[in-house]
């Protein structure tokens, strides 16, 4: 159990870390408006899994997505001076698409409530 706790700890401060950076440091035009959803780390710690949503739409998520690959290393680099184990961990960005999920889960839900109360009319 002490284990998991460790990790989720790693997870919670390499989250807040590359937070700062991507809205602080990093400085391309193109990163849009970024929010961490949550971070996943393996067990050995080596390896961050990043989830991110960003405003706008289609080609705004495509410029985020290559603006973050394109800065791994930098964002690395940034966040060295907080990591306190032995290895810095690798850094994987993903789109976290369960906002866009439960939007469209809202929208079927309204639309078969409009379609019902138009029914009753």
């Amino acid at each position: 159990m002490a284990e998991g706790r460790r990790v989720k700890r790693y997870a919670d401060l390499i989250k807040r870390v590359v937070s700062e950076v991507i809205e602080f440091k990093l400085k391309d035009p193109n990163k849009g408006m970024i929010t961490l959803t949550r971070v996943k780390v393996s067990p050995d710690l080596r390896i961050a899994t990043i989830y991110y949503t960003v405003l706008g739409d289609e080609k705004q998520r495509a410029k985020t997505k290559e603006v973050l690959n394109r800065s791994r290393s930098f964002i690395r680099s940034e966040i060295k001076p907080f990591i306190t184990s032995r290895w810095l961990p690798e850094l994987r960005f993903f789109y976290d698409e369960t906002m866009d999920y439960a939007e469209r889960i809202d929208s079927l839900l309204k639309s078969i409530k409009n379609d019902a109360d138009s029914e009753e009319e």
